[in-house]
């Protein structure tokens, strides 16, 4: 949590026009879209990886 609290402390520091909670919400929002992104680059690494290994078994 305090992770967060540091990056919430930074944003109302670089924009003092914003109001806590909102900057709560911005911080929220961008660790969602991180998650989201990494999560979409595992599948599809696991995705090619299984490609790869049919591949390797229909060649057997």
């Amino acid at each position: 949590m305090a992770n967060i609290d540091g990056r919430v402390e930074e944003l109302l520091a670089k924009h003092p026009s914003l109001t806590k909670i909102e900057a709560i919400r911005i911080v929220t929002q961008k660790n969602e879209r991180k998650q989201r992104k990494r999560a979409e680059k595992t599948d599809r690494s696991k995705a090619k990886k299984l490609k790869h290994e049919a591949n390797l078994l229909k060649r057997s």
